[in-house]
């Protein structure tokens, strides 16, 4: 966060260079360094913002002073990196001597400018090669593309983020799920359940795809256009979590208004009149440089709308609009008296405001806040604040009944907060409530199968729960919890086998205790 900080600092002191290029740069820098989005991201251990490093950086070495070839180069590296870590980059490699040549105050590219795809390349070429001797396979772009890709422009798609179809309450470390549900439905619908590779599954997505679109490209071009509005709109569209829950949930992104909407404003009110100048008195290369960062824009957003239009991928765009808005620092000296001038920018203002505030299409979309309580449930979950996490899932499921992961968490934090007797839990109204909820789950682990006997046991079927303890210890072993509480459960009545684990003294108190 702080490289990016930085190297927007010295990008947007080079492109409004002249007397106030230092106000313009620190403004810029403090629009981005103090943003609570921009925050929010930075603390997010994924690879928006490592790869958003990288990409600033060859634009500030595109526009260093001289147009030295290894900062051409250079830049095509960094760029390459970004690429790499993350692939809404590529588009951008495609342009890269056109966004060399106008950030360098040139609008028309030289052959040396196509020396940015030198670096660029060298580092997909390299990539692909350590696939190739990692996995057996060449390629620089993640394997289920093909099936995000169809995801986000099937019929019924919503455009703002990938919606999964299927849910897995159990995931193996290093498992996608969108990876997963791919395959599932790749099964489904050819009925092959095994021998199938990645390829057999990308050519399937992909041919999926192109059906989908070609049979209503009318369909799919409206789909389009409401990707580019919510790409435009204040709201911080979900990815993995959504903004708007944690902005309400946290004190310190609560009280800052900066966001979106607000540089969007800033941008279109400057940029205008900016242009519209055609060459300032502080610099001549100012319309080629505000251009190139325009393309830069335009090509990543476009990138950005094969796919959906959520917070986490549109997050490169916003030190964009930092940097446009540090035009303000040359207040008034940037404005004129033309009524002209003044009527293009209070136009693009209002239509700015207009696309960034508004709330068509649903764009304020809240139906997510359920994947957040469930992601913080699982959290509290996993610290041992069983208390938070039956709250939360207990939040979730006031939502939507039917979610499993969210029936999981309730009854697994029900049963812990249980074990100390509390009568706000362990009381039959609650065992009875979480009877219930048991019915029609899959015990398929060692927990689910200790929780549901433990419910029979605790509403008074101690039968049931010990049959139910016993195929979870036939399953899961004489060292799993199932098998523990079966042992308890034995000596209790006197009746334990002489290969069966010793109770443990804390379950056999527990089976002892009534609920209140």
């Amino acid at each position: 966060h702080f490289l990016i900080t930085l190297g927007f600092d010295k990008l947007t002191g080079r492109i409004w260079a002249g007397p106030n290029a230092g106000k313009a740069a620190l403004l810029a820098a403090a629009l981005w360094g103090l943003n609570p989005v921009a925050l929010f991201y930075a603390v997010d251990a994924l690879d928006t913002v490592p790869s958003l490093a990288l990409a600033v950086w060859a634009l500030v070495w595109w526009t260093r002073p001289g147009g030295k070839t290894r900062d051409t180069v250079g830049g095509g590296v960094l760029l390459g990196l970004a690429v790499a870590a993350r692939p809404h980059f590529l588009p951008l490699v495609f342009v890269a001597p056109l966004v060399r040549a106008w950030l360098g105050g040139k609008w028309k590219p030289q052959s040396r400018d196509a020396l940015t795809w030198a670096g660029a390349v060298a580092v997909l070429l390299a990539l692909g090669i350590v696939q190739l001797y990692r996995c057996g396979q060449f390629a620089i772009l993640p394997t289920q593309g093909a099936y995000n890709f169809y995801a986000a422009n099937r019929p019924g798609a919503n455009g703002k983020y990938y919606a999964q179809k299927m849910f897995f309450t159990e995931i193996a470390p290093g498992e996608n799920p969108a990876r997963l549900e791919s395959e599932a439905l790749f099964s489904q619908a050819t009925g092959k359940t095994a021998q199938f590779s990645m390829a057999d599954i990308n050519a399937f997505w992909r041919q999926q795809a192109e059906a989908s679109i070609s049979a209503n490209p009318v369909g799919w071009l409206k789909l389009e256009v409401k990707k580019a509005y919510y790409l435009l709109n204040d709201f911080e569209q979900y990815n993995n979590e959504t903004y708007a829950w944690h902005k309400a949930a946290s004190p310190w992104l609560s009280w800052n208004f900066l966001g979106w909407g607000v540089l969007l404003v800033l941008a279109a009110s400057v940029l205008p009149a900016a242009w519209m100048q055609n060459q300032s008195a502080e610099s001549t290369n100012l319309p080629a440089q505000l251009a190139g960062i325009l393309l830069v824009a335009v090509v990543y957003g476009a990138g950005v709308l094969l796919y959906y239009a959520s917070g986490r991928f549109r997050l490169p765009l916003l030190p964009l609009l930092c940097v446009l808005a540090g035009g303000w620092a040359n207040w008034p000296g940037i404005f004129v008296s033309s009524p002209k001038v003044k009527f293009v920018s209070s136009l693009a203002t209002v239509l700015a405001a207009l696309v960034a505030f508004s709330n068509f299409f649903h764009a304020h979309d809240e139906s997510t806040f359920i994947q957040d309580d469930l992601l913080s449930a699982n959290a509290a979950s996993t610290v041992g604040d069983d208390t938070q996490a039956y709250a939360l899932a207990e939040r979730a499921l006031s939502l939507d009944p039917t979610r499993a992961d969210a029936r999981r968490i309730a009854v697994v934090s029900f049963f812990n907060l249980t074990l100390s007797g509390d009568p706000q839990y362990d009381s039959l109204a609650g065992w009875r409530a979480e009877s219930k909820r048991m019915q029609g789950m899959n015990l398929s682990d060692a927990t689910l199968a200790l929780v549901g006997g433990a419910t029979l046991w605790k509403t008074g079927s101690p039968a049931r729960a010990e049959a139910l303890w016993q195929a979870g210890a036939a399953k899961f072993g004489l060292d799993s919890a199932p098998a523990k509480a079966l042992a308890a459960a034995q000596s209790l009545r006197g009746e334990a086998a002489p290969s069966a684990p010793p109770p443990d003294s804390s379950m056999l108190e527990y089976l002892k205790t009534p609920p209140h």
